[in-house]
């Protein structure tokens, strides 16, 4: 195992950018390249027929839809045929659709189905689904920007469609002036790749229409995919939470590390997942986690970060994901927001019983906790048990033990139960048992020789689709798998040290001299 977190650690070292960052591009799937094949297939610039071949032969490659969620299923099945020119309508009819959170989902699809001629299955009438987003557009809420861009988007589209030149123009006008100098929306190839029909549809022929096409064609990868967006500052709290307190670790790559966290803060105090984006309240919280006690990391920083939680809290005393007001409270951001002020308790006077009762009451109304940005057991179990203002009872937390009893008999954890054992999920069930106060070795050794026996010789691990985005579709990210799985090993060496001194670790972590317990050593 020690052999394992070194060649971990050696990776992390050497992956670590120049700025002090990690970031790793997310695997390929459908959404990305059908949506920019289909942009550039529409598109007059040079090269972009190439490109759009080139993103059709992955595509019909074998790329299956993702099959995890109903709405996950449909948006991929409706985009790999609209990018390839299959026959049939664009399904929308799953009662799934319906849900406010997932809806924006069905109308842009129904746009892409209306732009290229398709007939849609289930779903608002073409002149109903013009009235809705004429109605969304005038009175859109607080919608985060890339959220935004791609309503509009549709908007257009639909227009055009109808014949409206007046509407069109003026949605491509609005798109336009959310557009980067390097010609994309938010480094976003989904949003990107939807403002380049719309401004193909609307405004053909303008120099943002123009920089749209350019930026598709210079984002393709080798392989003809586009992928989702990078999380540069998602990622580096993430490394920093998982290997921080490895000797070379903090010798070598904290202190850039920290730096570039700090740099990262946005002039409202929060963090963004990605630099040149609004914050939002979970990288927020996980940042203040990250940099709690890290030298470098000012009082003032500190205090900004913990301010924009404080503003965010809603009246029930809950936080959403977003700042953006259609964005539910889900387990895994509540979690990290209260351990971050928790953390800090001596800079601020927000009260957290609420947040805690609310996630208390979660458990005991669904028998588990369900996590908003990853998909899985262990991450919510993981992330939501240091959130708990309670010690765990002497058998271990009930949502500990709950996941304990979904571990596979190759040793490792799936990320649902019934599944196949994965990296992250043992990492973050290991993670989880430690928080949660279960010792028995029983559990412990054979998750720790499954992650030791999946390492790759460079020090990675296998990885599969985890975190959201955009809901309900899921993205893997390399980085990620490998800190979810190193948090395990270091959560193993723990427990290792702490049982050959006869001591106990409490569900943070804490080491304090407890002797032997009913079950065996400590």
């Amino acid at each position: 195992m020690n052999r394992s977190l070194t060649l971990a650690t050696r990776h992390a070292l050497t992956t670590q950018r120049d700025n002090g960052s990690w970031l790793a591009d997310p695997d390929p799937r459908i959404t990305e390249t059908a949506l920019c094949t289909l942009a550039l297939a529409r598109a007059p610039q040079p090269g972009a027929g190439h490109a759009a071949a080139r993103g059709r032969v992955w595509l019909a490659s074998g790329a299956a839809p993702q099959d995890h969620h109903p709405v996950a299923r449909a948006v991929e099945s409706a985009l790999l045929s609209l990018a390839l020119g299959a026959d049939g309508p664009v399904d929308v009819s799953h009662p799934a659709f319906e849900d406010p959170a997932l809806s924006a989902r069905a109308r842009l699809l129904q746009a892409l189905a209306l732009h290229t001629g398709r007939t849609v299955r289930g779903g608002a009438a073409p002149d109903a689904l013009r009235t809705q987003l004429a109605t969304a557009v005038a009175a859109p809420g607080r919608l985060k920007r890339w959220s935004s861009v791609e309503l509009w988007s549709a908007h257009a589209l639909v227009a055009v469609h109808h014949g409206d030149r007046q509407a069109a123009l003026q949605a491509a006008r609005t798109v336009a002036d959310q557009q980067s100098p390097a010609g994309d929306f938010f480094a976003n190839p989904v949003t990107t790749a939807l403002a380049a029909l719309a401004l193909q549809a609307a405004a053909p022929g303008t120099a943002a229409t123009r920089r749209c096409a350019e930026y598709l064609l210079a984002s393709q990868h080798a392989d003809g995919t586009w992928r989702f967006t990078t999380s540069d500052v998602w990622d580096t709290a993430l490394a920093v939470r998982a290997f921080r307190s490895a000797p070379d670790f903090d010798r070598h790559a904290l202190p850039a590390a920290v730096a570039y966290l700090v740099a990262a803060q946005n002039l409202d105090g929060g963090w963004p997942f990605r630099l040149g984006v609004e914050s939002d309240n979970d990288t927020t919280g996980a940042a203040l986690i990250a940099l709690d006690g890290a030298s470098g990391a000012s009082g003032g920083v500190i205090r900004a970060g913990v301010r924009q939680l404080a503003r965010q809290q809603r009246d029930d005393g809950l936080w959403r994901t977003w700042q953006s007001a259609g964005d539910p409270p889900v387990d895994d951001v509540i979690a990290h927001v209260v351990t971050a002020l928790a953390r800090h308790s001596g800079r601020h006077r927000v009260d957290l019983a609420a947040a805690r009762a609310w996630l208390t009451e979660r458990l005991d109304g669904q028998g588990r906790w369900h996590a908003g940005w990853y998909r899985g057991l262990p991450y919510a179990t993981a992330e939501v048990l240091p959130a708990l203002d309670a010690p765990a009872p002497p058998d271990g937390h009930p949502a500990a033990r709950e996941l304990a009893g979904t571990r596979n008999p190759d040793g490792g954890w799936p990320v649902e139960a019934g599944g196949p054992s994965t990296p992250a999920a043992t990492g973050l069930a290991l993670t989880a048992l430690e928080r949660g106060g279960l010792r028995d070795e029983d559990l412990w050794a054979p998750g720790l020789t499954y992650l030791v026996e999946t390492q790759r010789d460079d020090g990675t691990w296998p990885g599969v689709p985890l975190m959201y985005g955009p809901r309900p579709l899921l993205t893997h990210f390399p980085t990620h798998t490998h800190a979810f799985a190193v948090e395990g090993l270091f959560a193993g060496q723990r427990r290792l040290r702490a049982a050959a001194r006869g001591g106990c670790l409490q569900p943070h972590g804490e080491e304090l001299s407890c002797g032997r317990t009913a079950g065996g050593p400590a």
